[in-house]
C-alpha cells in the first residue's frame, strides 16, 4: 500500500491512460491495492473493489453523488440500502432480457437504418454516424418518447455529460440549462403517459400503484440517470468495440464466421475498454482495506479497469481472447451493479451483427489513429474512420 501523501492530487489524470490502457491501468495498479493519491483513496485489485461493492453500508454511492443529487436525484444509482431494495426490486425485471427482447426489432431497425445510410459510400465515422445516435434512439424507445426528438435529446445530452458526475462536482451552468430543458420535456411526457399509457417502460412505471407508485420526481431521477450514464458509456463502447474489429482482422472474420462469438467478444472488450473505469464512493465510517485506513468521509474510486486486468485471474488480462473471456466489473457489482446492462450488451450486438450483415471488409484510413479522449468523465473516441469495400 502506498499512503498519505506520497502520492499528489491528480495522480489519475497524470496516467498515460491516452496512450496505451495496457501501460495506463498498469500505472494505477503500480502503487498497490490500496492507497492514497491528494485527498483520494483508490483500490486497485479486484478483491478490494468487490469488497467495497459489497459493502454499500459502508461505501456509499448516495453520498458520492450528493452534489447531483441537489438538483435531481440519480434513480438508482445515489440511493442506498435498504431504501434502494424497492427500486431495484421494480426496475430489474423491467430491463430484463426478456423484456429487451420486446423491442429488439425496432432497435435493429433503427440501427440498420444508420448503416444504410453510408453502406454505399465506401467510407464512414463510427462515432458520428452510428454511436452518437444509436444509444439514445435506444432510449427513446425504451421509454416510448419520439424518435423525431433524437437532435434535441442529442443536445442536451452534450450539454450534461461533463466531469461533474466522474469528479463529484456540482453542475456547471450550462449543464443546469441543459437540465432545466430535460426536466420539462420528461414532465411533459410523464403527464401525458399518465393519462395516456403505452407499452413502454415509462408507462409501466407510471402505472404503478400503493407502495410501490412512484413520485414524479422519482420518475425524472431514473431519465437523469439514463441520460447520465447510459448514454456517452454505450457511445464510447460502440466506438471501442469497433475499433478492436477494424485493427484485427483475423478476429473481425472469425466472429463473422460465427455469430456465436459476438457475445464472448463483447464481453472481452468491455472487459478492455471500459468507458467509466472507475466508481465512486464515499465511506460512511472508517475502514481498513488490504492494510491501509481510510477515514470515514473520504472520497473512495473503486478502480474497475485494474480490476479487470489482475495478472492473478487470467493468463491473457491484457488482450482479447474469445475462446476464453474472463469475467469483469465493467458493469460494476453488488447492489449497484449496471441497471441497463442487458439494454447496452443488446445495442452492442444488434450494432455488431447489423455493419457486418452489409460491411464485412473494413479498415481505419493509413495514417489516421484513433484518439482516446482522457482525462474526462467518460473514456471515448470523438472519431473512428473507417473505410470499406462496398458489397
Amino acid at each position: 500500500m502506498t499512503t498519505t501523501s506520497e502520492l499528489k492530487q491528480g495522480y489519475y489524470d497524470s496516467a498515460p491512460i491516452a496512450d496505451n490502457r495496457t501501460t495506463g491501468w498498469n500505472y494505477m495498479r503500480k502503487p498497490g491495492s490500496a492507497y492514497q493519491a491528494g485527498d483520494t483513496y483508490y483500490l486497485t485489485s479486484y478483491d478490494a473493489v468487490r469488497y467495497a461493492q459489497r459493502n454499500p453500508e459502508i461505501f456509499s454511492s448516495a453520498k458520492a453523488f450528493d452534489a447531483i443529487s441537489a438538483v435531481v436525484k440519480l434513480i438508482p444509482l445515489a440511493v442506498d440500502p435498504p431504501e434502494h431494495k424497492r427500486y431495484r426490486r421494480i426496475l430489474d425485471p423491467m430491463l430484463a432480457p426478456k423484456m429487451i427482447d420486446r423491442i429488439e426489432d425496432r432497435l435493429r431497425d433503427q440501427v440498420r437504418e444508420l448503416i444504410d445510410a453510408f453502406a454505399t459510400t465506401g467510407r464512414c465515422d463510427v462515432v458520428q454516424d452510428i454511436a452518437l445516435k444509436f444509444p439514445t434512439q435506444a432510449i427513446l424507445t425504451l421509454f416510448g418518447l419520439p424518435l423525431e426528438d433524437l437532435q434535441q435529446f442529442l443536445d442536451w445530452v452534450d450539454a450534461l455529460i461533463g466531469g461533474a458526475v466522474a469528479e463529484l462536482a456540482a453542475p456547471s451552468e450550462a449543464q443546469m440549462t441543459a437540465a432545466l430543458g430535460l426536466f420539462g420535456y420528461l414532465q411533459t411526457h410523464i403527464e401525458r403517459k399518465r393519462a395516456n399509457p403505452g407499452d413502454d417502460m415509462l408507462s409501466d412505471i407510471l402505472s404503478l400503484s400503493g407502495d410501490d407508485a412512484w413520485e414524479d420526481s422519482e420518475v425524472l431521477g431514473l431519465g437523469f440517470l439514463f441520460v447520465l450514464a447510459g448514454l456517452d458509456t454505450v457511445t464510447a463502447t460502440i466506438g471501442f468495440t469497433m475499433m478492436n474489429l477494424a485493427e484485427n482482422e483475423q478476429l473481425r472474420r472469425a466472429i463473422i464466421a460465427d455469430p456465436d462469438l459476438i457475445a464472448p467478444f463483447i464481453e472481452e472488450s468491455v472487459r478492455l475498454e471500459l468507458p467509466a473505469p472507475l466508481t465512486p464512493r464515499i465511506t460512511t465510517e472508517e475502514v481498513e482495506v488490504d492494510g491501509l485506513t481510510i477515514p470515514a468521509d473520504s472520497r473512495v474510486m473503486l478502480v474497475l479497469a485494474t480490476a479487470n486486468r489482475e495478472p492473478e485471474n487470467s493468463d491473457h488480462p491484457d488482450t482479447i481472447d474469445i475462446e476464453d473471456p474472463v469475467s469483469h466489473l465493467s458493469f460494476g457489482g453488488g447492489v449497484h451493479r449496471c441497471l441497463g446492462s442487458h439494454l447496452a450488451r443488446r445495442e452492442l450486438r444488434l450494432t455488431i451483427e447489423e455493419f457486418h450483415a452489409r460491411i464485412t471488409d473494413y479498415h481505419i484510413p493509413e495514417g489516421f489513429t484513433p484518439q482516446v479522449v482522457f482525462p474526462g468523465g467518460t473514456l471515448h473516441l470523438d472519431s473512428l474512420p473507417l473505410e470499406f469495400t462496398v458489397e
